[in-house]
């Protein structure tokens, strides 16, 4: 008699296994080793590992709780140790890891009990049954059942439902119901919960004289599963020609269910599709059914109800009514005459194994596609081989151990993954760090991740090895070789530990390599101004922004509060403390960096995840990850730069004399349209004119098929099956088909030629298959016959064999190595080209400068001819307004226009890319422009196309390099361990750890705001995800909910800003007023060098010569541009018009001229301030300042150079950057960050995460200077108010912060404190005396304005009452207690595209009272103002107001017009 064990009610078969031995096995037969075994079996233990176990991580607290159960029974037998917290790997998530000890001296001395301490022994399973449901509660089986689940294996195949989970005891009601229901139709259904199924549920095959079985996962279940498979029964039972099943089943065909159903079921066709169809109808139906519940009333009310609703036409479906009727337990028995099916589970094994096989398919086809289209220099060709050879490996796999051919490639992968990987590790650990070193670490962790799959080849493996288990001999006859068999295994098992080893050492060895890759951004300038704090705190014993959620400082405040320090230590030890603090900023070499990545931190806040720029982290790491981006784009905008220096001459020689608003006629002699893939493009002119070509190949090809009598589908109804036959008989008869091919040979022949140099590619073919002809002989003869290195060179060889066979028939060209003849096919348009010299040269400059991106992008990203190196279409943007509008007149250009306000166009490239082969997102650097799109949809603006292709493929190439290096620092952070904390921010310590008296950090659970900030970061500015995708259907038209709400804000922002000479001003007025905050606070620059800038901007003109100019020609002009002094030019240079003043002009930005004035006067004077103040630091080679030519020291600008030649800026060479302690990068950097602490956020890369979502760009609509508002004033918040910024290269703290600290300082000490505070906070303190200063002056300035008599009010009174009163409200926003009116204003007003949206309702209603009026049903004063009222008269129409509210230019002059009525609306937030 078997004795099982229960837990709870629930049996166990843990505890049978484990208490069976423990009581039936003498004491001095007990071993650890099978002790261990059955742990290890049930997922408790994992196998020896260098003589020591561990709980599974993956399960790790569903472990340790049976741990304890053991333990409740024989104490002592197991202990665990914890160890430490492991990172995410693609085999586990981040979990704590526990060594686990079995104690054998206790294991021997337990004695064996028998069946004495099992609570019932018993052969009758009624009796058992009996037991549990009379003894053990429902709740703990339930329980007991799931603690059970929690140790299994979750192998869920579950193909289909959308619904939540079901509770169990709801899923046992249901199933009991329907039992029942069945059982009055005189059907026996049994049901089991299994949880060793794949599926949520399943109806087992029809056994002849046994009883229907329906098994239910429990783990799994769903509202919809019981339904689910009883409806199976039920479909089975009334069968799909009764009229009932047979409507069923055709109301559901051209559904969206039907569709759903057919894509998780592939496997499934006809009929056997179509009642998986109507069983998962039915179990919707039934979910809704049981969540009424209705009783017998309600139910005969439906009926009538339905009877009604016959009378008028009006049915449910019939998929309801089949689930209502087993919910009344009403079934048709009398209608219920055929068998059960036995389709039901065709294997479940057979299904997981080819879904492997499909997704491995999948997966390595789409990464030999992307390989394929990388640039030359980065394919690699082993990564190539090795992909070959798995999607050989998959060619026939029919049942599991036809894996062996994959696992024996894949094993040959990780082999050359594990040699790379050494050959880096082989290197000086000085040497390892380079984003060059980390591409292809990242490289090798994309193959080493790709192992995943092997997790699902051993779950196959251990199914078809327990089923053979569980039955009779014969079933392990089925497989072809148990030695092969158990050889896969063996093979498999080793392969997941050498990945898991190796993926453990990926982790302890590229963080040194991360990090020492980004120590060198670190700004050399922050370890003196940390050490400039540390001085000032140790001499006068004072605190800056001490963190005081430290946990040491709590302690300290606890011995104070108790007495054990006296006031004198507690201040000492405080400043002690805080010396420690600011030690820990220092990044001094890559170690301390590495300390930083992997060091447990506080998380940020939600509000800083949302709503700040990334750089103002006060995570260091974080910081540099921006800086290693930065440099990035820098290098891209250089290479963006060499080519502006180089385009602008060559389109301005060749547009000389002619008309270039007109691009279409301008460009109309470089370009064709040419048919490729039966779609029109367009593209530069080739020298083949292969329009001609294709369109005389294929009259050729109709002329010989009718003269051959070739089949033509037509002639077969549609029946595509038989037309395949009759060709394929048709090709076979070398009268007819074997004549055609010859006679098209012929024609080939004399209309093709070989293209230049296909010899050489032939020779060089034929010579390397020799080589691997050569490997194969000698591996074969040294019988290496089943290694990696015979498989590969087969592969090598037979890849070249099929270029070969490809392209040479009878040892001359074909294929790719042949071109349409050139002197038959002669493009008349190249020819006018090649015989105009200024033709020639302009498109020989564009040929070769487009050629130059295809080589960074990869020359397979676009389409082109089989015999072209490169393509010749153009790149894919969508044309200007006012082209198209020239092109296709303003009906199609406003139709066009509308649609691409509110859809996302192919061209658009804010959103993903996405993946046709994997039909998955795009997480890689994006190449825009290459999609296929028609002609008439594409700009013929030649030169602007040329330019902005060639700043993204720059983009690809900058990004390209430092993937690995982004990539890398975002797994590092994920893994990264966060401090779980308070509302305070102190963090929290775990119970169980103070308990002993160690002091151990409780650890936050999930994904880090600062992870999640980084990971959306890197989305945008990497993988060029700058919006997230979030659509809305309106009448069945899906619309772009971001698209639409950009549209709205820019009409908003044209309507409110443009022409508007209030803002204009005042957008100058407070930015001036924050840089002269600067100038007197002497950080970053002084007085004398913004009057400086301010000098030398006026004085040299204002760039105004560059108005209009593609590439600017004032030194002013090109230094903004040079230093990215507008921080625009990664986001927008790629989008200037080259050429034409007046197509520059007719963009709609160009109405904000007012705005844009006052922000290139305001960033061009920030920079020259900035380069000034650097005078004097500038020295060469040998450590000498560099002088100008009359003995003055140098600053900057001085120092900037423009090639005569050229007109290209660069640095003088005599800077030497470590002696001048200057690099370019930093400057920028500095001069960016201090753009937004004195105006506001621009720029993608600064962009808060809140504006890639539509509320979030409807939210921040003129409000981007709120981020740096708040940081400049109140701090980076955080534990310390003191911000370690490596953008600017200096520690800051909140403005308010230091002046409040005066004070508190001051009042402490009885003393004026500004001399003992340092340097840092006595600039801040000079800023809020500046802030506060023009406060009070611009009040005094209202107050003086405001009184002034009407008679002696003028506009220019009004004009400075209106900014005063403005100046007044935005600095008073800032205060504490006032300021809080601004944000009851932003509450009442969250977004400002509100208002242009009231004003069109009004617009709308007041059109209604016109027309009501016009027909004589309106009233007068509905119309006609009845007196004056602001810029109206009496008797001025309504409508006109509403027409001048709304449209751009309109607004913003009358409101120029009217500062009084503006300055009038300030005065209601008082």
């Amino acid at each position: 008699m078997a004795c099982k064990y229960y837990l709870n009610g629930v049996e166990s078969r843990l505890y049978t296994d484990l208490f069976g031995y423990m009581d039936n096995t003498a004491s001095e037969n007990k071993t650890v080793k099978k002790l261990h075994s059955i742990l290890k079996d049930y997922g408790i233990a994992t196998k020896y590992f260098k003589g020591t176990t561990y709980i599974p991580q993956n399960n790790f607290r569903a472990a340790l709780r049976e741990v304890k159960r053991i333990n409740d029974k024989y104490p002592g037998l197991i202990s665990t140790n914890y160890v430490k917290m492991t990172p995410q790997t693609i085999y586990s998530p981040a979990a704590e890891l526990h060594v686990l000890n079995i104690n054998e001296d206790l294991l021997k001395a337990i004695p064996a009990e028998g069946t004495n301490s099992a609570d019932i022994t018993s052969n009758n399973q009624t009796e058992v049954d009996q037991y549990l449901r009379f003894t053990v509660p429902a709740a703990e089986r339930e329980d007991a059942f799931l603690d059970d689940l929690a140790r299994k294996e979750n192998t869920s195949n579950s193909k289909f439902s959308n619904l939540e989970e079901e509770e169990l005891k709801n899923a046992y009601k249901v199933s009991g119901h329907l039992i029942e229901s069945f059982a009055k139709a005189g059907i026996t259904v049994n049901v089991e919960f299994d949880s060793s199924i794949d599926n949520i549920g399943q109806v087992d095959s029809a056994i002849e004289g046994e009883n229907p079985t329906i098994r239910i996962n429990p783990e799994k279940v769903k509202k919809d599963t019981t339904y689910h498979e009883f409806g199976h029964i039920y479909i089975d039972l009334l069968g799909v020609d009764n009229p009932v099943v047979a409507k069923a089943i055709l109301e559901l065909q051209e559904t969206p269910l039907y569709a759903q159903v057919e894509q998780a079921y592939p496997e499934l066709l006809g009929e056997m599709l179509d009642k998986e169809v109507l069983a998962t109808a039915i179990g919707l139906e039934g979910a809704k059914i049981t969540r009424k519940n209705p009783n017998k009333l309600q139910r005969i009310i439906n009926r009538i109800m339905r009877a009604i609703g016959n009378i008028f036409g009006v049915t449910p479906n019939t998929a309801a009514v089949l689930a209502e009727e087993m919910f009344a337990q009403e079934l048709r028995s009398t209608s219920m005459i055929k068998s059960l099916s036995n389709y039901t589970q065709a294997s479940k094994d057979q299904v997981r194994l080819q879904e492997l096989v499909d997704n491995a398919r999948v997966r390595i086809n789409s990464e030999l596609y992307d390989l394929n289209l990388l640039p030359e220099d980065q394919i690699d060709e082993e990564q190539k081989v090795t992909l070959l050879r798995l999607e050989s490996s998959l060619t026939k796999v029919e049942k599991v151990e036809d894996l062996f051919k994959l696992v024996d490639a894949m094993a040959g992968a990780l082999t050359r993954t594990e040699a790379r990987y050494e050959e880096l590790m082989r290197l000086p650990e000085e040497e390892r760090g380079t984003t060059q070193n980390l591409n292809t670490m990242w490289a090798l962790k994309k193959q080493l991740d790709s192992l995943e799959m092997f997790q699902s080849i051993k779950s196959l493996l251990l199914s078809k090895k327990r089923k053979a288990l569980n039955k009779d001999k014969s079933f392990m006859s089925e497989m072809d070789s148990f030695e092969a068999f158990t050889n896969l295994e063996d093979r498999v098992n080793e392969i997941l530990d050498r990945a898991e080893s190796l993926d453990k050492a990926f982790v302890d060895d590229v963080v040194p390599m991360l990090a020492q890759s980004m120590i060198g951004l670190t700004n050399k300038n922050i370890p003196k101004e940390i050490q400039a704090q540390i001085d000032n705190m140790v001499e006068n014993q004072r605190t800056i922004g001490l963190d005081t959620t430290d946990l040491a400082y709590l302690e300290l405040q606890k011995d104070l509060k108790v007495g054990r320090i006296t006031e004198e230590e507690f201040t000492a030890k405080k400043v002690k403390l805080n010396v420690e603090q600011f030690k820990q900023k220092q990044l001094l070499n890559y170690k301390d960096l590495v300390s930083e990545l992997t060091a447990a931190h506080k998380d940020k806040s939600a509000y800083s995840y949302y709503f700040d720029p990334i750089a103002y982290s006060s995570d260091r790491g974080i910081q540099l990850l921006v800086k290693a981006v930065q440099k990035a784009n820098l290098e891209s905008n250089d290479m963006t730069l060499d080519l502006k220096s180089k385009l602008a001459p060559a389109y301005e020689a060749m547009a000389e004399g002619k008309n270039e608003s007109n691009v279409e006629k301008l460009n109309d002699p470089f370009l064709e349209e040419v048919t490729i893939n039966g779609m029109k493009r367009l593209g530069l002119v080739n020298p083949i004119d292969s329009e001609k070509y294709y369109s005389e190949l294929e009259q050729e090809k109709k002329r010989l098929g009718e003269k051959h009598g070739i089949p033509k589908k037509e002639d077969y109804n549609e029946d595509y099956s038989l037309f395949q036959k009759a060709l394929q008989r048709w090709g076979n008869t070398e009268s007819k088909g074997g004549r055609y091919r010859l006679e098209l040979l012929k024609w080939n022949q004399a209309n093709t030629k070989p293209v230049p140099g296909w010899e050489k590619e032939r020779d060089s073919i034929k010579a390397e298959m020799k080589t691997q002809s050569k490997i194969i002989v000698e591996l074969k003869g040294a019988k290496e016959l089943n290694t990696e290195a015979l498989s590969n060179a087969r592969i090598r060889k037979n890849q070249l064999e099929k270029v070969l066979k490809r392209n040479l028939i009878n040892n001359k060209a074909a294929g790719d190595w042949v071109q349409p003849n050139p002197e038959v096919y002669k493009n008349a348009k190249y020819e006018a080209i090649q015989n105009d010299p200024a033709l020639k040269a302009y498109y020989d400059f564009v040929i070769q400068e487009f050629q130059v991106a295809q080589r960074m992008i990869g020359l397979k990203q676009m389409e082109k001819n089989n015999w072209d190196k490169y393509s010749y279409l153009m790149p894919t943007y969508r044309k200007e307004d006012i082209d198209r509008l020239k092109e296709k007149g303003l009906y199609n250009t406003a139709k066009d226009t509308l649609s691409d306000s509110f859809t996302i166009q192919e061209t658009n490239h804010d959103y993903y890319t996405f993946n046709e082969n994997n039909r998955d997102v795009d997480k890689r650097v994006p190449v825009y422009a290459v999609n296929r799109v028609p002609s008439k949809e594409v700009s013929k603006d030649i030169a602007s196309s040329l330019y902005r292709f060639r700043h993204m493929a720059h983009n690809f190439k900058s990004k390209s390099e430092i993937v690995g290096q982004v990539n890398f620092f975002r797994q590092v952070l994920k893994n990264r361990p966060t401090l779980e904390t308070n509302s305070a921010n102190i963090q929290l310590i775990q119970k169980a750890a103070a308990s002993m008296g160690i002091s151990m950090p409780k650890l936050k659970e999930g994904e880090s705001n600062n992870y999640k900030h980084v990971n959306e970061w890197l989305d945008s500015i990497m993988y060029g995800q700058s919006n997230l995708k979030q659509d809305f259907t309106v009448f069945g038209k899906t619309f772009s909910a971001n698209e639409g709400v950009s549209t709205l804000n820019a009409f908003t922002a044209m309507s409110t800003l443009s022409f508007n000479l209030l803002q204009g001003a005042n957008q100058s007025i407070l930015d001036n007023m924050m840089m002269l905050q600067e100038g007197f606070a002497g950080q970053f620059m002084n007085k004398s060098d913004i009057a400086w800038g301010k000098g030398e901007y006026w004085g040299s003109g204002m760039a105004v010569t560059d108005i209009g100019r593609f590439d600017p020609k004032s030194k002013i002009g090109k230094a903004v541009e040079f230093f990215d002094a507008l921080t625009e030019f990664t986001d927008t240079e790629g989008n200037q018009i080259v050429g034409g003043k007046a197509r520059k002009f007719a963009r709609s930005g160009n109405l904000l001229f007012l705005q844009q004035a006052a922000e290139h006067e305001l960033s061009a004077t920030r920079m020259l301030a900035l380069m000034k103040n650097l005078e004097g630091t500038f020295k060469d080679s040998d450590g000498n300042v560099i002088l100008t030519e009359d003995g003055k020291p140098t600053n900057l600008y001085d120092l900037l150079v423009i090639n005569e030649k050229t007109g290209k800026m660069s640095l003088d060479s005599r800077i030497d950057e470590k002696n001048s302690e200057f690099n370019r990068l930093d400057f920028i950097t500095k001069l960016q960050g201090l753009s937004r602490r004195t105006n506001q956020i621009k720029s993608k890369m600064h962009t808060n995460m809140l504006s890639r979502r539509w509320y979030g760009k409807l939210f921040m609509l003129f409000r981007n200077w709120l981020p740096s508002g708040i940081r400049r004033r109140y701090g980076h918040g955080g534990s310390s108010t003191v911000h370690v910024d490596e953008e600017m290269g200096v520690l800051t703290q909140g403005m308010y912060i230091s002046f409040w600290n005066l004070i508190q300082e001051s009042v402490s000490d009885k003393s004026f404190a500004y001399g003992k505070m340092t340097e840092m906070e006595q600039q801040n303190i000079k800023r809020t005396a500046v802030e506060l200063s023009s406060l009070i002056g611009a009040m005094v300035l209202v107050a003086a304005l405001a009184d002034l008599d009407d008679e002696d009010e003028t506009w220019l009174s009004n004009f400075a009452l209106y900014q005063a009163k403005r100046y007044e409200t935005e600095i008073m926003q800032w205060t504490p207690l006032v300021g809080s009116k601004e944000a009851f204003r932003i509450l009442q007003s969250p977004t400002a595209t509100a208002r242009p949206i009231l004003k069109g309702g009004e617009l709308l209603g007041q059109i209604l009272s016109e027309g009501a009026y016009a027909i004589g049903l309106g009233d007068q004063k509905d119309v006609f103002y009845q007196r004056k009222t602001g810029r109206f008269k009496k008797g001025d129409r309504k409508i006109k107001k509403d027409f001048e509210d709304l449209l751009p230019i309109f607004r913003g002059i009358n409101k120029s017009k009217t500062p009084q009525d503006a300055y009038k609306w300030f005065t209601t937030l008082d």
